[in-house]
């Protein structure tokens, strides 16, 4: 079964954003990108594979993508 991802104002928004056509489909979930390696990493969020893990001494959290694992590496008040 497929569900909305966003409102109807927020996917508008999104499509004005947009300089070229979403022509790559989530075939779970239905939301569209317009590279594919935007749908690949999108993937990752279906399957529940998270490879990126924190390496901070002590923290067990795992991350979809890169840039989150370092956004909450960077974050001090999440390891104290």
């Amino acid at each position: 079964t497929t569900r909305p991802v966003a409102s109807p104002a927020m996917l508008d928004a999104n499509q004005r954003r947009r300089r070229h056509e979403a022509t790559h489909i989530c075939h779970e979930c239905g939301q569209t990108f317009t590279a594919v390696f935007s749908l690949k990493r999108h993937m990752q969020s279906h399957t529940g594979v998270r490879p990126f893990v924190c390496n901070i001494p002590g923290c067990t959290q795992a991350f979809f993508n890169q840039s989150d694992c370092r956004r909450h590496e960077r974050s001090r008040k999440r390891h104290k």
